[in-house]
This record gives C-alpha cells, structure tokens and sequence, in this order.
C-alpha cells in the first residue's frame, strides 16, 4: 500500500509535457511570476508551486533576452515527493521582452531526451 502511494506521489512530480505560451498560462503548470506585470525596477520572481523537494536549481542564467532555468533531480533515486513550493529570483531586468525556458531534467534517464518538462514563456517587462 505504502508503495502504491510513493509511486502515485513520484508519478505526479514527473511530468511529460512541453509548452510556449505566456505568463497567463504558467498556472497550469503550477507556476507564477511576480509580479504580475514586472517593470524594470522590480525583482522577478518564478514561484514553483506544489515542486519536488528533490528538484534541485542547476541552472539559472540570462543571455540577452534570453533566460534559461534548469531543475533536475534523478529518478532512480526512488525518493518521494515531497511538495514545496519553490522561489527563483530572476532579478532585475532592463525594460523588454523576455523568453524563459524552464526545464526538468532527469538524470537517470538514458535517452537522447532526459527533459521530464519543459515550458517556454515570454516575459514583457517594462520601464
């Protein structure tokens, strides 16, 4: 039974999926950013919610307009899901439009696609 439900609890951690979309569209991946119409003299913020504990931040990076999240954890680890909900600062951001790619890798995944979830966004900030 105890099995049964730490497999149901891993299972809904690790997702299949892939998306663009906009900021409006991050609540259906449990995640949002502040606030809500950031300006160029506000600190972003990416709210995870309901994450793994075990979905550790390995990357988070800007390049240009670009900006790039990574998480990862490793599956064969068998941990349970642990939920939390998780703050990533992006800092302050000149005025401009933004894409944010935010993926979820697996390291125990030997496939030319480790990537459990991956969403991209825009993020319009302004002066």
């Amino acid at each position: 039974m105890i099995l049964l439900i730490l497999g149901t609890m891993f299972n809904a951690c690790k997702k299949q999926e892939s998306d663009e979309g906009s900021i409006a569209e991050l609540k259906d991946h449990n995640m949002k950013i502040i606030p809500d119409q950031p300006t160029s003299k506000d600190e972003v913020l990416l709210i995870i919610y309901d994450d793994c504990e075990y979905n550790k931040l390995s990357q988070n990076k800007r390049t240009g307009k670009t900006i790039t999240i990574e998480k990862q954890f490793n599956s064969s680890m068998k941990l349970p899901c642990l939920q939390t909900n998780d703050t990533i600062l992006i800092g302050k951001l000149p005025a401009g439009t933004y894409t944010v790619n935010y993926q979820l890798v697996d390291l125990a995944t030997n496939s030319s696609n480790p990537v459990a979830l991956s969403i991209s966004f825009s993020l319009p900030v302004s002066k």
